[in-house]
Order: structure tokens, then sequence, then C-alpha cells
């Protein structure tokens, strides 16, 4: 009876196999029953269905992910996507312009009068660079930058402090060449965001009139500028379309020395040199320019 009742409890555990009900091998036991020996195993019935689903697609191809190694311990926790890949040229123009006249600012001058100040400042800068790997670009910037102002009337008079300046004129043109390094940092995983940094070695020359009055009374002094720089301009980039971006960067930091000769309208000459440096957001090195990647 025994036998017969372990072939049945087996015959039920076929039935169960049958209805494709899932289950899992536990371990196996062994019965030593009038000289027969029977083995059966233990199974545990679960009362879940199991339903296949298919695996996620990952949201980010894990291709378009730059990993970047630590500095020591320090981990900024940022995901640097692909913005410009490797072995891909860029090229494009910035553009920084200023203009600034005294009918701009009557609230600031309603309690002045004879005031008329201009001031207007160009800048042109064209650039070609190759990734030299993804989001790393070195390359060669040419630029050429004028500013132009004049005081074409000035008077105050306080009780017994008085001022009166007019015709006073300052012209400044230079040209420059420069070799660059630009960091990316991709936000997106499309590759439409971007942020870098630049750091530029360059070297402008350039000349610069200083004068006063006019006709015969007028007076000037002209300088000849030779000027090396370092500077580091962060900025932000966007792809407008495909391969073309539109890009705006400031500079906040730079070292500069210069060599000057100088000379009078009176025939006196001389000359300096000089070197400086500045941390802080440069309003008149804001640039807006267009970038192709090819």
């Amino acid at each position: 009876m025994k036998v017969k009742l372990l072939y049945i409890i087996a015959g039920l555990f076929s039935l169960l196999g049958c209805l494709q009900i899932r289950a899992h091998e536990v371990d196996s036991v062994s019965f030593d029953l009038d000289s027969t020996v029977v083995i059966y195993r233990n199974v545990v019935v679960h009362d879940t269905v199991y339903v296949p689903v298919s695996v996620a697609e990952m949201p980010v191809d894990s291709s378009k992910i730059i990993y970047t190694k630590p500095v020591g311990r320090y981990d900024r926790g940022i995901t640097n996507y692909r913005f410009i890949p490797k072995h891909k040229w860029i090229g494009g123009v910035t553009v920084s312009i200023f203009n600034y006249e005294t009918d701009n600012s009557r609230l600031l001058f309603s309690l002045l009068k004879d005031i008329d100040v201009n001031l207007r400042t160009l800048s042109i800068k064209p650039f070609v660079g190759y990734s030299i790997k993804d989001n790393t670009v070195v390359g060669l910037r040419l630029g050429y930058s004028r500013i132009s102002g004049g005081i074409n009337n000035f008077s105050l008079n306080v009780e017994d402090f008085d001022i009166s300046l007019k015709d006073i004129k300052y012209s400044d043109d230079a040209y420059s060449f420069s070799l660059f390094h630009r960091s990316y940092v991709g936000l997106d995983p499309k590759g439409l965001f971007g942020l870098f940094n630049e750091t530029t070695l360059g070297y402008s020359m350039g000349s610069t009139r200083f004068s006063q009055g006019s006709g015969e009374t007028l007076k000037y002094t002209d300088t000849s500028i030779n000027q090396l720089n370092i500077g580091i301009n962060p900025g932000i980039a966007i792809l407008i379309m495909p391969n073309v971006g539109a890009e705006v960067s400031f500079g906040v930091a730079g070292f500069t020395y210069n060599w000057e000769k100088q000379k009078k309208s009176s025939g006196e000459v001389g000359k300096r040199t000089n070197s400086g440096a500045n941390f802080k957001i440069n309003l008149f090195n804001i640039n807006i320019g267009i970038t192709v990647c090819i």
C-alpha cells in the first residue's frame, strides 16, 4: 500500500507539471521500503503567475557618455555627454559689439547739464579648431577689435568745484592671434546643450590715439602697443540646427604683459612696460558667435 501511495503522489506532481505551473526543485529524498529503493524529489510550487517581460531599452546610449576619472577622492557627480565628437573640425566667428551714448541715459544725467559722451566697441574673431578627443578642441583664433569714444562736451559746477571738458577723443585698433584649448561638458544625451571653458594664449598688436582740441589747438598722443595675454573664458553652446550652434562666452580671468611706445604732438617720445591680472567678469569681453561642426 505504501508503494502505491507513493506512486499516486508522483502522478499528482506529474499532472501539475502538465498544467505548466512554475515550480523549482528544492532537494531530493530516497527511502528503502521492502528492499525496494524509491527516490522522489521535493518540489515547492509557487502560486504566482510569471509573465515574461521584455528587457527595457536603456534610455541613454552609453557610448554617448564620457567617463571622467575623479581627481583623488573627489567626484563631482556630473554626467558628461558627448557634445563634440572626436576627429571633428569646428569653425566659426564671434562678435562683440557695445554702443553707449548719453542720450540712452537721460535718467542718470537728469541732474547734470551739457553732457555729450559716446563709446563704441567692436570685436570680430574668426576661429578654427580640431577635436583631438571627445569634447576637447584645440585651435587658432584671429581677431580685430576697435574702440572709439569721445567727450564732445562735459560741464560740472558744484559750489567752488568747476570742470569743463570738450573735444576729447580716443581710438584703439588692434589685431591679434591666439591658440586656444576648449573643454566641453554636454548637458543632455541629445547633444543640444553644452558648457565649455576656453583657455587662450595670444599675442596682439595695435595703436591708439588720445587727442584733445581741434584745429590749431589739437594735441594728441599716439601709442603703439604689443601685448601677450593668457585668458580664461567660460561659456554656453546651443545646437540650433544639425552641425550648427550658437555660443556666448565672457572673460573672467586673465594675465597680460604690455610694452608700449608713445609719441606726442610736441615731438616727445617715450616707452613703458606694464603687466596686470584680473579675476572678474569683463563687460568688454562678452562674445556672441556661430559655430559649425563638420
